[in-house]
């Protein structure tokens, strides 16, 4: 689980959707749309699994716990939506940890580092270590760590401490984007201020001289209580669409996130745990049920809270293909 030297040279591949398929634009996103997206991209995304286990419908994650010895919880949609605590959350986390079950954040949040999530779940009353959350700007690091690309690498929507790979130039854009164009690569951590200009921008330099973009963050959007925020990959979906070259992914649903936290878990734990007995909780198809399936976990998706909140469920499993071992309405 420790080999994260996956290529030498990052060759730039192309992709195109089919031609009766259509981005929706922002104000009119929704969960179809966004299952939509996916699928759309399905092709590039870790190879779904079947199995002909039938799944386990429960009220609460709390009713499921004595299935797992360690669970990876998803941020958005499982602990909170937006700056809200999802209801029931804390007394199940309490009774996880009583029954000796190891936890772990597992999130696509890349704008920030992981002491900033630490305190934002702590100011929502959610108490985990520095150890105990795994991010997808630490996936980052770490296969750009081992795959450093040539030349400066320009950081686009970094919102914590500077992003920083030993041995790697790694250029703030966003305090001087007059030097874009000298960039040899582009990571993408986020979009919390992104805009048209810097969209714009990016796509205008790819087209005119193709270079690796890695994007910390493959989620599409981010469940508020009321909306649904914008995420890299929606942006990302549009470069696309427009001819740039297909980007480099890091996060869920692709591997290095889970094994960077697989191996988190088996420090954490103090042993290996059986992958039968470790539960991924998200409330998305693609990136929480499909990437736990693909690496051989146990998939739980969480259906009240997040991408999915009052939309027809076995509508969606059944367009996708995508099949959670268990389903549950909330903590």
């Amino acid at each position: 689980m420790s080999n994260y030297n996956i290529k030498t040279e990052f060759i730039l591949e192309k992709f195109q959707f089919e031609n009766q398929f259509s981005l929706p634009i922002s104000k009119n996103i929704n969960a179809e749309s966004v299952v939509n997206i996916y699928e759309a991209m399905r092709s590039f995304f870790p190879i779904y699994h079947n199995s002909e286990k039938e799944t386990i419908v429960a009220p609460r994650l709390e009713n499921i716990l004595e299935s797992f010895d360690g669970l990876f919880l998803d941020a958005f949609g499982v602990l909170n939506v937006g700056p809200k605590l999802i209801p029931g959350i804390i007394k199940t986390i309490d009774k996880a940890r009583d029954m000796g079950i190891t936890l772990l954040v597992v999130t696509n949040g890349a704008s920030n580092d992981t002491s900033k999530k630490r305190d934002q779940l702590s100011s929502l009353g959610l108490e985990f270590s520095y150890d105990e959350i795994i991010s997808s700007r630490d996936a980052a690091e770490v296969f750009l760590s081992f795959n450093k690309p040539e030349g400066p690498l320009g950081v686009l929507g970094n919102i914590g401490n500077k992003f920083t790979i030993p041995d790697l130039e790694c250029v703030e854009l966003e305090q001087d984007y007059s030097i874009f164009e000298e960039m040899s690569s582009f990571i993408l951590l986020g979009t919390t201020m992104w805009d048209t200009m810097w969209q714009d921008m990016l796509l205008n330099s790819l087209k005119d001289n193709p270079r690796p973009l890695f994007v910390a963050n493959p989620d599409i959007v981010a469940p508020h209580e009321n909306k649904f925020s914008m995420e890299p990959a929606y942006f990302i979906s549009h470069l696309i669409a427009n001819g740039a070259h297909l980007p480099f992914w890091l996060g869920k649903p692709f591997p290095t996130i889970f094994e960077l936290a697989l191996n988190r878990m088996t420090e954490l734990a103090g042993r290996h745990l059986n992958l039968s007995r470790i539960g991924m909780v998200g409330d998305t198809l693609h990136t929480d049920i499909l990437g736990s399936n693909s690496i051989g976990l146990k998939s739980v998706l969480m259906t009240n809270h997040g991408l999915f909140r009052n939309e027809n469920i076995a509508k969606m499993i059944k367009k996708t293909g995508i099949i959670p071992d268990f389903i549950i309405e909330g903590p």
